[in-house]
């Protein structure tokens, strides 16, 4: 079974795409005929994003559940993307230097070879996130007919030469004759990320000691995807409270620690991993059917995918040094580093209603719906 990028994408997006992503079909295609360091630049803002949205809404408040105190819903998080992370610059490793002899009368004929920067100095293409046009490079006639002419003075030919009309035509015909690019890369133009998580969390604490403690869970059920393979995701954390260790009476504050893991894979052909750990800070009051709560966040997160496919161009190149058929691997890290969370939620009767809004690599806005007894 040969797995393409495009498979991949699905992947990636297949949270989005229950929630209303369209038109990836067309991206994933063109994506297939990436090699893979053009595949990195361009999957990598949606690597980061994601991240940054599974990475959120792990906790709605710094105080730990009771002893088998629990809440069970949805958190909801909307990443916005930077602008940015909308292009980048392909990478054209895969394209030889053009080399050309050039007839220069009674001097003969000189050879120059054409470097594919010199060529396509500005090669900005859209990432995932970018606009849902097709990318043309455009080949620099000008620049190249500069270059040209840097090479032939430097094999000695003179000044006076190159400004004959004759000669000038030429050079400026050979640079027209250089066809554009037009890389198989289009954007999807969005401009956030939709994701979305089940969750539930259990208390762990302990009353006649100071451990103060829950676990919480994210799952999906496993699901088989047709000609890819089983898509399994898993979450789990939990948070300690230290406020209890503090030796001040009735101290204000809630403050504890936590730590958050996920894995998601898709057969062997995709896995991504992603970490969280935060130290959180907030204040609840409640009454017997009401309550409200702020709190906030300081944490470290990381993302990290690996991926497989089969490179299989739709319009194989016999100069491409990568082979059609040839089995690519490569591990993404996303640009997420450290993130910051601000929030508040309100509790009606059972009823558990929370936002908050994370800044970090990218800014992320959870919401979230639930049952809780705490």
């Amino acid at each position: 079974m040969k797995i393409s990028i495009k498979n991949v994408c699905s992947v990636l997006v297949i949270v989005a795409l229950l929630v209303g992503l369209v038109g990836a079909q067309s991206i994933e295609e063109k994506l297939s005929e990436m090699a893979s360091k053009n595949a990195k630049l361009y999957v990598t803002p949606l690597v980061t994003a994601f991240g940054s949205g599974m990475n959120s809404g792990w906790f709605h408040s710094a105080k730990p559940h009771k002893l088998l105190g629990f809440d069970i819903g949805v958190r909801a998080m909307l990443v916005q993307v930077p602008t940015d992370q909308k292009t980048f610059n392909f990478d054209l490793s895969a394209i030889e230097p053009i080399t050309k002899s050039i007839p220069l009368g009674v001097l003969g004929t000189k050879t120059i070879t054409l470097d594919p920067d010199v060529i396509y100095p500005d090669r900005e293409v859209p990432t995932f996130f970018g606009k849902d046009e097709a990318a043309v490079i455009e080949a620099d006639d000008e620049g190249i007919v500069a270059d040209i002419k840097s090479q032939l003075l430097a094999q000695g030919v003179a000044q006076a030469v190159l400004d004959q009309p004759a000669i000038q035509s030429n050079l400026q015909s050979i640079a027209n004759n250089i066809p554009d690019l037009t890389p198989p890369i289009i954007g999807t133009d969005l401009k956030s990320l939709p994701l979305a998580a089940p969750q539930a969390a259990v208390g762990l604490s302990i009353p006649t000691l100071p451990i103060k403690a829950e676990v919480v869970v994210r799952a999906l059920p496993e699901i088989e995807l047709k000609d890819i393979g089983k898509f399994k995701f898993l979450g789990f954390g939990g948070k300690l409270a230290l406020d209890p260790f503090i030796p001040i009476p009735m101290f204000p504050v809630n403050i504890s620690v936590g730590a958050y893991l996920q894995k998601m894979s898709v057969g062997k052909v995709f896995e991504t991993n992603h970490s969280l750990y935060t130290l959180m800070v907030g204040k609840d009051l409640s009454l017997l059917l009401f309550g409200v709560g702020v709190y906030g966040g300081v944490g470290m997160e990381k993302s990290k995918v690996k991926i497989k496919y089969t490179y299989n161009p739709e319009n194989p190149d016999p100069n491409d040094p990568i082979a059609p058929g040839t089995q690519i691997k490569f591990d993404l890290t996303g640009e997420n580093k450290f993130r910051t969370t601000l929030g508040a939620h309100i509790r009606l009767t059972v009823f558990d209603i929370s936002a908050d809004y994370s800044m970090g690599a990218d800014n992320v806005l959870t919401a979230g719906l639930g049952i809780s007894i705490r």
